[in-house]
This record gives structure tokens, C-alpha cells and sequence, in this order.
């Protein structure tokens, strides 16, 4: 893999990503030797061998760096380590998965994986093209990001092919399950997983010490779909580790107890398997009964005072104190308009609405609360908000 010279990644900023793209997909696909030749790489080492394709010592460094950056928080020394056998472990993998998708003829274009990256762009509210430029910044061979993007979709068209080989459904298939559900009711979950592979009992300890870790960096702010697809083992990695909707008895009985109790927007404890340990990330809950599927849904009124991230604190500091007044007025919901028009805040009717459509870190503050209630004042990158609570009732679904 070549490590980008200073004069290509100042021209990368001027022809912008479709044209960095292209450069590096060639520069990746001439691997390492025409680095050395160059004199901008150490002596490199190829640390495993896989089908005869080797990997490299700078392949290994090179995806790291990528993943600590990407987490958003430097890892400890004693973390470091297991993170780059995590690494080493993740890239065995995208050479198999490489390897099996050319066996079946399966390729992947560049536009595919300008579309990935534009996808990662939008899911994390950045700039079209800015991914690319702070990696750059942040000294990443951008290559890496091209070489792991280009293992899961080349792995998602494997698994794609093998489906529409193996499995037939029809619309008698679909009535079939849904009668299934309205005769013995059950729950089912909307999941993302991590997982961390043991193979062998002795690695169990270094897979719960990474776990341990992946924690930490969710209560730092760390996002799941992130972590997820940087280290996870699991097929769903490439999608942010979304496992989509699953009914308990389709759960390994240990992760659908993690689960049963677990509250929307929050994330379970290392969860132990036979293999590894997995970290769950509950999205949604849906019951379904012999009337149909139930869903809770939330009335909810807001107030929002907005500022420019960039204002100075004092501006950021009146707003705040100005809504902690506007909080303590605010006694019911036929308050909202009344109070929003004496302090200058914006009122919100913002209807009833699943508890999965708002935004993730807001989920538990909703969740919390009972008809009547308001949340506390919440700090937001832009602004200052209190919500409401006027209602919750639970709707049925006819199947």
C-alpha cells in the first residue's frame, strides 16, 4: 500500500474526491513495493499470509491509524496492542471476503465506493468531501478507508448472491410469518451489534479487555455505528453493525436477556458467548399481539433557543440561562406557546411520534418521562431545548 508523498496530498485537495478517489484506488491497488522503490516507506514486514497475498506491517499501521482516528479518542498504551491484533484480525478477514467475491466474479467500481464515502459523510453531518480532507490531515492513507469500503460491499454482494441463489419468498411466505406473530404474540428488537471474537477460551480475557474499551468510548461520545464498523466481527460491521428486526427466540438466549429490559437509545454491558463478547445497541421495540403489532408513540411540545456554534460563550451562556427561566414558567403543555413567546424561545408542536425517530441521544430524556413531564434543559451543539411530554399512548397496528 503506498503512503501518500506531501505533493499528492496537496493536490488532492485542488481535483477533489472523485478524482483523489481514482488516484487512490490505483495507488492501493499498486501495493507497497512501488512505495519502497520510492524511498517514502520503511523496511516493511508481512506479518500473516493469506491465500498468498500478504499483509504487511504497514498495512497493519496504516488501518490503525485509520480506527483511532475515526474513534475520536486516542487509545490507552495498554489498549494499543490489542487494538492492533483487533486490526490485524479485521484485515485477514477483508482479504477472504476480497478473495471469495473475485472467485464468484464479483467487482467493485469506483463510484460505488464514492457512494460509500458520501454515505459515511451524510450519516455523520460533514461536508461532502471532508472525510477524505481530514483524514489527510490526520496523516491516514486514505487508501486504507478505500481498501476496507471496497471489503464490504465487495462481502455484501457475496451475501447478496448467495441469498437470491438459495432463498425464495413469496407474498404466502410473508402472510405465513405474519399469522406466526398474531398467534403467539412476542417481542421483537431493533439491534445493532459489536462483536469481539474469541476462537480460543484463552482469548476470552483480550476480547473483554477491547470490549471494556469500546464502552468507554460510547460514554465519551463515541458512535456506534462507527465503532462498529472499525472494529466489529460481525457480518453487519460494514452497516454500522445494524442487525435489523429480530424476535427474541431468534437471539442467543444470553444476548435476548440483555436485551429485554434494556431501555430505547441505550447500549448493553459485554454480553459473553461461547466465541466472544458482543455489545448491543437497542434501537426499537415492538410487541406483537393477536391484534397486531403495538408501538408507543410520544406527543411531545419543545422549546428551542438557537445560537451559532461559534458565538462567543457569553451569547451561548444568556441563551442557557434564559431557558432555565423559560423551564421553571413552563407548567403544562397549553404553556408552550405563552412561555416561547415571553422569553423569545421557539415553540414546537412536534406531534406524536415513535420513539426511534428522534434523534439517539434524546431517546432516554423521552423515555423517562410521563405525561406531564419536561425534560431538563439540554445543551445542543446549536442551541439550548426543553421538551414535553403531553401524552403516550400505545397504538395498534392491524397486520
Amino acid at each position: 500500500m503506498l503512503r501518500y508523498l506531501n505533493s499528492f496530498l496537496h493536490s488532492a485537495r485542488a481535483i477533489g474526491i472523485a478524482g483523489l478517489l481514482g488516484l487512490t484506488v490505483a495507488a492501493a491497488a499498486s501495493g507497497s513495493a512501488m512505495a519502497q522503490q520510492t524511498g517514502s516507506l520503511p523496511a516493511q514486514t508481512v506479518l500473516q499470509t493469506v491465500n498468498d497475498e500478504p499483509i504487511s506491517s504497514y498495512d497493519v499501521d496504516a488501518r490503525l491509524r485509520l480506527v483511532i482516528t475515526t474513534a475520536g479518542a486516542p487509545p490507552t498504551p495498554e489498549s494499543m496492542a490489542r487494538i492492533r491484533n483487533q486490526v490485524l484480525e479485521t484485515l485477514i478477514d477483508e482479504r477472504v471476503q476480497l478473495q471469495e467475491a473475485e472467485r464468484l466474479g464479483i467487482t467493485v467500481d469506483n463510484a460505488e465506493i464514492q457512494a460509500a464515502i458520501a454515505s459515511i459523510e451524510k450519516a455523520n453531518k460533514m461536508q461532502p468531501g471532508s472525510l477524505v480532507e481530514q483524514l489527510t490531515k490526520a496523516r491516514v492513507d486514505v487508501g486504507t478507508l478505500v481498501a476496507q469500503i471496497r471489503a464490504t460491499i465487495a462481502w455484501r454482494k457475496v451475501i447478496g448472491q448467495s441469498v437470491r441463489n438459495s432463498v425464495q419468498v413469496d407474498e404466502s411466505d410473508i402472510d405465513l410469518y405474519l399469522e406466526d406473530l398474531r398467534q403467539k404474540g412476542g417481542t421483537e428488537y431493533l439491534l445493532a451489534e459489536i462483536f469481539i471474537a474469541a476462537p480460543r477460551p484463552q482469548d476470552l480475557p483480550v476480547a473483554k479487555a477491547t470490549v471494556d474499551d469500546l464502552l468507554q468510548q460510547l460514554v465519551r461520545g463515541g458512535q456506534f455505528p462507527t465503532l462498529a464498523r472499525q472494529y466489529s466481527q460481525a457480518p453487519t460491521a460494514g452497516a454500522g453493525g445494524d442487525m435489523g428486526w429480530l424476535e427474541a427466540d431468534q437471539l442467543d438466549p444470553r444476548i435476548a436477556q440483555a436485551v429485554s429490559a434494556l431501555p430505547i437509545g441505550q447500549v448493553t454491558r459485554p454480553v459473553e458467548v461461547d466465541d466472544g463478547y458482543y455489545i448491543l445497541a437497542l434501537r426499537d421495540r415492538r410487541h406483537f399481539g393477536a391484534e397486531g403489532q403495538e408501538e408507543t408513540v410520544y406527543d411531545i411540545r419543545r422549546l428551542y433557543i438557537g445560537f451559532n456554534p461559534r458565538a462567543a460563550n457569553a451569547t451561548k451562556v444568556a441563551a442557557l440561562r434564559k431557558m432555565q427561566a423559560a423551564e421553571k414558567a413552563l407548567g403544562s403543555c397549553s404553556d408552550v406557546e405563552p412561555v416561547a413567546a415571553r422569553f423569545g424561545a421557539q415553540a414546537n408542536d412536534m406531534g406524536e411520534v415513535r420513539l426511534a425517530a428522534l434523534p439517539g441521544p434524546l431517546q432516554p430524556f423521552i423515555e423517562a418521562l410521563q405525561p406531564g413531564q419536561k425534560t431538563e434543559v439540554l445543551p445542543l451543539t446549536a442551541g439550548v431545548l426543553v421538551m414535553m411530554l403531553c401524552d403516550k399512548r400505545v397504538n395498534t397496528l392491524g397486520l
